[in-house]
Parts: structure tokens; sequence; C-alpha cells
């Protein structure tokens, strides 16, 4: 399994800004890879007026979990401006089979910083990506608080965001998809209205000079479905699907919850209170 890859795209997955109040959501999502249901996905989100504090953890889990041992512990930080999003921090850290992988950027006068990293570049089989290719970027998941700040308001997910995530630098490319109605299913308690966008990157620098895992292979695209989970809080990803080497990927969010001033409420509960027929 091309680890790199899924967190990269995961991590993009569960991002949410900032709406208005201090609030807590979690989200859980289920990965499959050709039918087989291969990760689990958990993230807690502490909402802010102007400010943003993610974390996310990803493991394999079943059968896979066992013969290909993985997880992976992401984070990222930062202020949300009425014009624009600036991270502060981001990082993750990762352990395949025992062996441990680390970054941690910090964000400086427009600059990304690498604060420390394990395995360095130049023994990964990639360059160093320069200062010059480092300046005026953002962390991945303040592209897509960007993104998603962006939909709140006009419900538009075209956008082009440059970014770095300490060993790599690429274009995030979002473009319109159309929407649609997500029925009820045995894979997620969502039930509504979403507005689908593609994901896809445009290489820069800091990728694997020799890659033949088939995964670097093209421009490879995802779907995602975005919809409001909750009433007052921006879009969410509901589903996302990729095609991959090993067979087609899909994620879906199988559990949410939002608490405010003590008070949780749960995505089923919300979604047997309203349900819609065709």
């Amino acid at each position: 399994m091309k680890k790199n890859y899924i967190a990269l795209l995961f991590f993009l997955l569960l991002t949410t800004p900032a709406a208005g109040e201090t609030r807590d959501i979690n989200l859980a999502y289920k990965i499959y890879v050709g039918g087989f249901h291969v990760i689990d996905l958990r993230a807690e989100i502490g909402l802010a007026p102007e400010k943003y504090d993610f974390a996310v953890k990803v493991k394999t889990s079943g059968m896979i979990g066992s013969l290909f041992p993985w997880w992976m512990k992401a984070y990222s930080r930062g202020d949300i401006g009425k014009e624009q999003v600036k991270p502060v921090a981001a990082g993750q850290q990762n352990n395949w089979r025992g062996k441990g992988r680390f970054i941690d950027l910090k964000f400086k006068d427009g600059v990304a910083i690498i604060d420390r990293i394990l395995p360095k570049p130049e023994t990964d089989n990639r360059d160093r990506v320069s200062k010059e290719m480092r300046t005026g970027v953002v962390d991945l998941t303040s592209a897509i608080i960007s993104v998603i700040r962006r939909m709140d308001g006009t419900g538009d997910c075209e956008a082009h965001y440059p970014v770095f995530d300490g060993r790599r630098r690429y274009d995030l490319v979002i473009e319109a998809a159309g929407s649609e109605w997500l029925k009820p299913s045995g894979y997620t308690p969502f039930v509504g209205d979403t507005v689908n966008c593609k994901l896809s990157i445009d290489k820069k620098a800091g990728f694997k000079r020799k890659d033949e895992s088939g995964w670097n292979n093209g421009r490879r695209t995802a779907k995602v479905w975005m919809g409001k989970a909750f009433d007052g809080v921006p879009p969410v990803p509901i589903r996302l699907t990729l095609k991959t080497p090993l067979g087609d990927l899909i994620a879906h969010l199988s559990a949410a919850s939002i608490e405010k001033d003590g008070l949780k409420k749960r995505l089923r509960d919300i979604a047997s209170a309203n349900p819609k027929e065709n």
C-alpha cells in the first residue's frame, strides 16, 4: 500500500474551519480498497472564531492491520483572517512495520520552515525543496480550510493552492463536479445534499526520483462529496473515491458528533430526524 499517498489524501479529508464560536467536532471514517475495509481514521477538531486546531489519527485495521501494521498522527494549527488562512505549525509522524518517520513545519514571514524531519530528503530518494519554492505556500490542511470557507460562502469549490508538506511541493487543484442527494446507506449516517469536487495535484518538487509502485503515474484525481453534517457548521467530506493500483478506494463518513455548551449531538440523531424521500 502506498502509505504516503493515502496519508496525503486523508489528511486533506478532515479539515473544517472555525464558524463563529468555540465548538468541538469529532469525525470518523472507514476506508475501503478493492471492497475491503483497510483503514480507520478519526479526527478531533477544535473550532474557535479566528483559529483552527486539527488532529487526526489513522491506522490500518482488521487483517490488513495485522499483515501491514501502519499508523499516522497529524496536526495543523493556524489563524483564520477575513481574507486568508495563515498556517502557524503543521506536521505528522507515522510508523510502518516499526519504522518511524516524522515531519514538523513552522511558518514564518510567508516561508515554510522544516523544524525537524526524518528521514532527510537526500536519504529518501528525493531532492530538497528550495526556500524559493517554500515561499508563499501553505500546508495541506490550510489549503483545504480555505476551500471550505469559500464553499460555505459561495457554494463554489474551484481553487488552486501552492502546498508544501515538508517533503513535497505541489499545487492542489480543486474543481467543481456537480451536486448530488445522498440516499440512506449502511456506510454512513449522513443523508442529504452534497456539493461534489474533484481533487488533484500538480507536482512541482520533492517527489521521489524513482517510484515503481504505480501510485505516482500520471495525474491521479479524487472525487469528494461535501455535505453539512450539522447546522451552523461548514461542510465536511462525506464520501471520497479514488482509483488506485490496488483497486477502487472509497472512504465513508461513518460517525460524527459536535459538542457545544456541554451538549453533544450525533449525526445519526440528526439524520433520523430529517428523512427525505426521492
